[in-house]
Parts: C-alpha cells; sequence; structure tokens
C-alpha cells in the first residue's frame, strides 16, 4: 500500500498529485491578485469615474442645449405672436387710411360739385345779364327805328332821345 501513496498521480479530484505544486500556484495567484487590486482595481475605478464624468459632461452638455432650444423656441414664439400683432395693427392702420382716403375723395368730390354749381350760377347770371342787355339794345333800337318812322317829322332829336330813354327805362324796369 505504500506504493499507493508514493505514487505521483493526482491526489483526488481537487487537488494536483505534487501538493508543492498546489503551494507555488496558490502564492503566484495571490501574488498576481495582489498586484490586480493595487495596480487594475484603481485603473478599472479611473477609466469607470471618466467614463461616468463623460456621461454626466454629455448630460449637462444635452440640458443645456435643451433649454437654449427652449429658450430659442419661447423667442421665436413671441416674434411669431408679435408678427400676428403688427400683422392686426397693418391692417387696421390700412382701414383707417382708407377710411380717411374715402372720406377725403367724398369731400373733395363735393367740394368740386360745390365749385362747379357756383360756376355754373355765375355763368348762368352772365348769360343772363348778357341776354339783358342784347334785349335792352335790340328794344332800344327797335324803339327809336319806331319812334323815328312814326314821328320822324314831327320831333326833333332830343325829343326823340327822350321818348327812347323813357321807353328804355320802362322795358328795363319790367
Amino acid at each position: 500500500m505504500i506504493g499507493i501513496f508514493a505514487a505521483e498521480g493526482p491526489n483526488g479530484n481537487w487537488i494536483p498529485g505534487d501538493p508543492n505544486e498546489l503551494y507555488w500556484g496558490s502564492a503566484a495567484f495571490l501574488i498576481i491578485a495582489v498586484v490586480f487590486v493595487m495596480k487594475g482595481v484603481p485603473a478599472i475605478k479611473a477609466a469607470m469615474k471618466a467614463t461616468s464624468a463623460k456621461v454626466e459632461g454629455e448630460l449637462a452638455e444635452a440640458e443645456q442645449a435643451k433649454a437654449e432650444a427652449e429658450a430659442e423656441l419661447e423667442a421665436l414664439t413671441s416674434l411669431l405672436g408679435d408678427a400676428g400683432a403688427e400683422a392686426e395693427v397693418v391692417i387696421a392702420d390700412a382701414h383707417e387710411q382708407a377710411t380717411r382716403l374715402e372720406a377725403d375723395l367724398i369731400a373733395r368730390a363735393e367740394g368740386d360739385v360745390a365749385d362747379a354749381k357756383e360756376r355754373a350760377r355765375i355763368e348762368v347770371a352772365a348769360q343772363r345779364d348778357q341776354a339783358l342787355a342784347d334785349l335792352r339794345a335790340a328794344v332800344a333800337e327797335q324803339a327809336r327805328v319806331a319812334a323815328d318812322a312814326v314821328v320822324r317829322n314831327n320831333l326833333d332829336d332830343s325829343t326823340q332821345s327822350a321818348l327812347i330813354d323813357d321807353y328804355i327805362s320802362s322795358v328795363g324796369a319790367s
């Protein structure tokens, strides 16, 4: 039986055949684990912190960009509102100007009509005066001719002129 224990075969399922191999393997593992914990874990933590900081920075930038976009949207919305109000003001001004222009045109037309009526009245009065003057002259001429024919031999020139003047006066009075 001693030969079985001295054999260099494996010593069960978990332990290798040489116990020194177990000790040196465990020591190497512990050294590598300690080096990893001392060197690798801080590097991994630093990388994770850098990644977290980068993500937080990008989130902050995104929040800032979102706030800027909202501010710009609000400014554009207020400009659109102002544009609508300005359009209403322009339309109201246009209606007011059209109303004033219409009133001015009507007043000007009424003034032109009044001026035309006045000119027509003056022209009619002038034509009436001219017609009366022409009528008086014609009547005076006919009266003179008629009086001359009737009393040519009986009247002298002064009596004839007095008769003509009296006739003209009577025609002018009527």
